[in-house]
């Protein structure tokens, strides 16, 4: 409970009109009033700067939290971004080989297969050329997916 210090009017305005025991009691009064302040005081700076060094350490820590985040998320679009290029790359192998496949049935019919045997065969070539290169970005991926890992599972806990 907060220590409750007398008012100012308690105190006379002129100590000239008071006796000297009444004067020396006003004193004391003043005295024990201002050191109870004056610890109240230091207590109250001591609270403010452990606030003020949570308060930089909690920064600290966010920032932290923040600069990991930021980097695991860009790694995420880098990762993103390869991997709709690979489908983007097999979905149109894959619809020329439909293509050139479909060609070829219809010319097979009329006995003119030739040429789309040929176009079917670039088309297959293409595809195992896009698919070799599928399979490298996989790895790519790969890497980068187990790097986010292990750099989470380093970091995990300690910012928190």
């Amino acid at each position: 409970m907060p220590t409750l210090y007398p008012p100012t009017g308690h105190f006379p305005a002129s100590p000239q009109d008071l006796e000297r025991e009444t004067l020396d009691e006003a004193y004391a009064e003043l005295r024990v009033a201002y050191r109870g302040l004056m610890v109240s005081r230091g207590v109250f700076r001591g609270k403010a700067e452990q606030n003020r060094a949570a308060m930089q350490e909690l920064e600290t820590k966010l920032r932290a939290i923040a600069e990991r985040e930021a980097s695991v998320r860009q790694e995420a679009y880098e990762m993103l971004e390869i991997v709709t290029n690979v489908v983007g790359e097999l979905e149109d192998a894959g619809d020329d080989l439909v293509n050139e496949f479909g060609l070829y049935q219809k010319g097979k019919s009329t006995y003119q297969g030739g040429s789309f045997i040929g176009r079917l065969i670039k088309a297959v070539a293409t595809f195992i050329r896009r698919w070799t290169g599928t399979k490298q970005q996989l790895a790519a991926i790969v890497e980068k997916q187990q790097a986010v890992q292990l750099s989470l599972e380093a970091t995990d806990g300690q910012d928190r």
